[in-house]
């Protein structure tokens, strides 16, 4: 029984802070001139449904037409003619699912980090310099002038290795790039947030100079570049094994959401079944608890600044050799690693939590964008996700009012008192 209420209330809780969300968002949205109801059934329809949805009974099922002109009852999210946007939202978990989990490590060692976005830009223009630069090197060293004659196997090769060096030296850089901010904490008491906020404005600087300087490919009016090569690609579904698959169409989505599963199972693993886990975890509790009882506090807060910081690069890598296969100028003001902080901070830093809020985050966030398709200002979505996350983050409170109001006392039925009704 109370395994079941326990349930109940951590599902309802997220359930009742997005029906909150939404009313107090309808106020601007009635301001806009605007239904609120057809505002929020096109930003579900967009974030999550499918081509055609119209209403929220179309999120789970949706009727078709076939082509001999009958209709047919299909279930949605299985549901793809033309590509389906739960494809898309993968596609964009990707790296939030990675930096959520770099924020969770950081913060599970007591390091509230939110150099995430740094990590992140750094990693991608590792990779993004390495995804050509280390194929320019390997064709000359074998002594090909065209890489398209180049030999089969040496590009099967080639597959396998570029991407594997790039992943990990955007790892390596993403990782360094953390530990020096808590390095700073450890060794010299500099706040950790602040040290990270200055590291993220660092790189986003760095970054830009290099796209529109050294790096740049060309005098195209927007700085980039030069794209990766063919061997670093990191090849999407669409483009490969389900080419003729209509659901993967319009989606980028590859290998890289099977590597951050990977990495959300390890980074379980490590928390939970690791000595060094234990230690990150208790330093978190207290620190100086934890030193008296022996656990060496500073080599675990850095050792969570180093596994923090590869999994931003890792983000950063994917993002490149993925997705984008080249960086453009603007790219390290995406925001993509605080967004990560944030699903990181809704899910109360729980591995199984980030898998439920990511996808969330990234369907209400493709459903914005596409609100001005409907002639809906696309800033009502922003206005609508940001009330969704007030009251998610008021979790504490909204348990408190649920607990006071169904509160449950059992009525003690009072015994007569002596001597009442022994004449009867």
């Amino acid at each position: 029984m109370k395994f079941l209420r326990r349930t109940f209330d951590n599902l309802s809780i997220p359930v009742i802070a997005v029906l909150l969300g939404l009313v107090a968002s309808s106020l601007f949205v009635a301001l806009a001139n605007v239904s609120p109801i057809d505002t929020y059934q096109r930003l579900f329809c967009e974030g999550f449904g499918p081509r055609g949805c119209e209403t929220f009974g179309d999120l789970v099922f949706i009727e078709v037409e076939n082509e001999d002109g009958s209709l047919q009852t299909v279930f949605s999210p299985l549901y793809g003619s033309g590509g389906s946007r739960i494809a898309l939202i993968l596609e964009q978990i990707t790296p939030l699912i990675l930096t959520a989990l770099s924020a969770a490590v950081a913060f599970q060692a007591g390091m509230f980090s939110i150099g995430m976005d740094g990590q992140f830009v750094m990693g991608a223009i590792t990779v993004a310099f390495l995804g050509y630069a280390l194929p320019d090197q390997i064709y000359m060293l074998a002594g090909v002038s065209d890489p398209e004659a180049a030999p089969e196997a040496l590009k099967t090769a080639m597959h396998l290795i570029v991407p594997l060096i790039c992943l990990s030296a955007a790892m390596a850089v993403g990782a360094i790039y953390s530990w020096i901010p808590g390095y700073f904490k450890v060794k010299l008491n500099v706040n950790v947030l602040i040290s990270t906020i200055i590291f993220n404005a660092i790189a986003v600087q760095l970054v830009g100079y290099l796209v529109n300087y050294p790096l740049r490919s060309d005098l195209n009016n927007i700085a980039r570049t030069r794209r990766i090569d063919d061997t670093a690609w990191l090849i999407p579904f669409n483009r490969g094994i389900f080419a003729d698959v209509e659901w993967f169409s319009g989606a980028r989505v590859g290998i890289g959401i099977f590597i951050a599963l990977a990495a959300v199972a390890l980074v379980w693993f490590y928390l939970r079944r690791t000595t060094a886990g234990y230690e990150q975890r208790m330093t978190r509790g207290s620190s100086l608890f934890a030193r008296f009882g022996g656990i060496p506090t500073d080599r675990a807060a850095l050792r969570a600044m180093l596994i923090s910081g590869a999994l931003s690069g890792l983000a950063g890598a994917l993002a490149v050799l993925g997705v984008e296969r080249r960086i453009v100028d603007g790219f390290a003001t995406s925001g993509v690693g605080f967004e990560g902080v944030l699903v990181a901070i809704l899910a109360k830093e729980s591995i199984i939590g980030i898998l439920l809020v990511a996808p969330f985050i990234a369907g209400l966030n493709l459903g914005a964008t596409n609100l001005q398709f409907g002639d809906i200002p696309r800033q009502l979505g922003g206005i609508i996700i940001s009330f969704i996350i007030l009251f998610s983050a008021m979790e504490d409170f909204i348990r408190a009012r649920l607990t006071a109001l169904f509160k449950w006392r059992p009525t003690r039925q009072r015994s007569a008192p002596d001597g009442e009704g022994a004449a009867a």
